[in-house]
């Protein structure tokens, strides 16, 4: 067993007339001290990160009892290991591009920003990126470095952490039961949105955990509201238009279905998709089917495109997702579209009540000039008033 370093906590007469000298100073002349003591220690680090940089090349640790120049600068020197670290990276870098010592003594470059620059310099680059990295902080070269060396976006994963602390790994236990490790890729606009909701939740919490966990539950509250009719308190549905299921419906059917696909095979396997998902109608309303939540279910968008293509037929489908794209592609055609689709369901309306299709067809074009201002409901009801004489 290692024994502690036995240190006197008291300090001597020399840091006490030290401490003494600087508590006579005005602050002027305390302001000016303290800008020559910097520059003191920017020479002392540029004259240390030189002798290490000799020392490597001569291999005099091994000499003197260390097994490396890390093990020499934390046992031998007393350097924190972080420090060591980025010691030894200046003086490599030293060794192959003295002009850094220049850099570290002037203050126009600093220690923890030479070990980010040191790996990526070359006798082809180092005096453009040198010159370009002067005088920034270390999120500054970051930026530098990712704009000279850039790097393809990590893909979104959320993964176990193994314990250890050796870094995260699928397939293994996690750190500790329900923790994660989650991780993206992101701009300048979401980290300075991070940054500033961090700032926001500063009386409560400051990390990204409680940040993060606190934005996502407004957005699911809001996102669930919106789509799904989700809260916990319901108003009475101001109505919707023909074919549309109301608030009221598309909640019961949500939380009925628990927020996931209902499609279930024949042999009883239930599909698991929670994304993507679509209210659908059991029975198509252009067919007959109402629009209450008896007639409504959970659909995943494949379960749900897979039905339309078994009610209506696959061109018919397939027709209509053309129509759509279309439609995107150009925003002037969309009333003409859309009248086009009214007429198509109105005439498939017809024929499920039975009306030949030639007489629902010329129905249908009798009405096709009010396609585009009336609803496919009062649409219908306009061609049953032409099929069935009062």
């Amino acid at each position: 067993m290692s024994s502690s370093k036995a240190i006197s906590v008291e300090p001597s007469a020399t840091e006490r007339t030290a401490l003494s000298a600087l508590q006579d100073l005005s602050n002027r002349d305390l302001w000016s001290s303290a800008v020559v003591a910097n520059a003191g220690r920017r020479k002392a680090t540029a004259h240390l990160v030189a002798h290490l940089a000799e020392i490597d090349r001569r291999e005099l640790v091994f000499d003197e009892g260390y097994s490396s120049m890390f093990d020499f600068c934390v046992r031998g020197l007393g350097m924190s290991e972080g420090t060591a670290y980025r010691s030894i990276a200046g003086a490599r870098a030293a060794r192959s591009f003295p002009v850094v010592l220049t850099l570290l003594a002037s203050g126009d470059l600093h220690l923890s920003g030479l070990s980010l620059l040191a790996p990526r310099l070359t006798q082809e680059n180092h005096t453009a990126l040198l010159e370009e990295a002067a005088g920034k902080t270390s999120a500054g070269i970051r930026v530098v470095l990712a704009r000279w060396f850039p790097k393809p976006d990590v893909p979104d994963q959320v993964k176990p952490l193994r314990t250890g602390g050796k870094g995260p790994a699928p397939g293994v236990e996690p750190l500790s039961e329900g923790r994660f490790e989650v991780h993206f890729s992101a701009g300048e606009c979401l980290k300075a949105k991070l940054e500033h909701a961090q700032n926001l939740m500063s009386h409560v919490s400051r990390e990204l955990e409680v940040v993060v966990e606190r934005a996502l539950d407004a957005l699911i509250r809001e996102l669930s509201n919106k789509r799904w009719g989700a809260t916990d308190k319901p108003r009475r549905s101001r109505g919707t238009k023909p074919g549309e299921p109301g608030r009221a419906a598309r909640r019961e059917v949500y939380e009925r279905d628990g927020a996931q696909c209902c499609f279930v095979s024949e042999s009883g396997v239930r599909c698991t998709a929670t994304a993507y998902l679509q209210y659908d109608h059991i029975e198509a309303t252009g067919v007959g089917g109402g629009d209450g939540a008896s007639n409504g279910r959970v659909f995943c968008a494949s379960h749900n495109l897979n039905a339309a293509k078994k009610t209506f037929g696959r061109e018919y489908v397939e027709e209509k997702i053309r129509l759509r794209q279309r439609r995107r592609s150009d925003p002037e055609d969309a009333a003409d579209a859309e009248a086009r689709e009214k007429q198509d369901k109105l005439l498939l309306a017809l024929t499920s009540q039975g009306f030949k299709k030639a007489e629902a067809t010329k129905a249908t074009e009798k009405l096709a000039a009010e396609a585009r201002s009336l609803s496919l409901e009062e649409l219908l009801r306009r061609a049953l008033a032409l099929l069935v004489p009062r």
